[in-house]
């Protein structure tokens, strides 16, 4: 019974020494921010890790699991879900170029959510998404770079589309299509497409089989500040 009697009273001391331990070491969520960003920050040089820090933290609490999940800026989606926008609300590039599923519905999901994307590549597809992309368009107004490298079918009236749903767009890629499709007896109003870009800086246009001289000088003419075409 002794002994019983002092186990018990060993453990009930543990107990409140962690108690007031966990009292003692306390810290807001802001003090957590700043810890987690220095953990990021110090793993710019490999990018594809940079998160790898704070994997294992989310398991220690809920507090450092909604700090760890509003930290997150950039994500990727490969299978068709949306549950992740719930968690990461603070998402600021997404890249769905491994998607694999229904790029117009996801696309239409995701413009459902109070995001502030600025990044999106949707590079790997059979052809865009315009569809979702004019949905996405109303309601997420801050994107600036745009990837659509590698389509398998791209129609010049994509550029025009793009341009109308993203006019604030920095950067645009519309690089390695397999096949570019242009109508010839159609009139290409380059001049338009580059006023509606104002804001360009840099654009890939590299591999696409209709690159004429008029669409180069406007782009160099009327984009702002332009500093590189592929």
């Amino acid at each position: 019974m002794a002994a019983a009697s002092s186990s018990s009273s060993s453990i009930q001391t543990r107990s409140k020494k962690v108690a007031m331990l966990s009292t003692n070491v306390y810290l807001p969520d802001e003090c957590w921010k700043y810890i987690f960003k220095f953990l990021i920050n110090h793993d710019t040089e490999h990018s594809h890790r940079r998160y790898f820090h704070l994997k294992s933290l989310p398991l220690v609490s809920k507090q450092l699991l909604s700090i760890t999940n509003l930290l997150r800026s950039s994500l990727t989606i490969y299978n068709p879900t949306c549950q992740f926008f719930h968690r990461f609300s603070n998402v600021a590039s997404l890249d769905l170029s491994c998607y694999d599923g229904d790029l117009d519905d996801l696309l239409v999901q995701i413009s459902c959510f109070p995001l502030k994307i600025t990044s999106l590549n949707i590079s790997n597809q059979l052809k865009i998404p315009t569809k979702g992309l004019r949905v996405f368009s109303k309601n997420i107004t801050t994107l600036t770079s745009l990837v659509c490298s590698n389509i398998a079918t791209l129609y010049y009236t994509h550029m025009l589309f793009i341009a109308e749903c993203f006019p604030l767009l920095e950067e645009l890629d519309l690089s390695k299509p397999t096949r570019f499709i242009f109508d010839k007896t159609a009139f290409f109003p380059a001049q338009a497409l580059s006023l509606a870009l104002p804001e360009l800086r840099q654009v890939n246009l590299s591999r696409n089989s209709y690159i004429s001289n008029e669409l180069l000088f406007y782009l160099f003419k009327n984009c702002k500040l332009l500093e590189e075409v592929c």
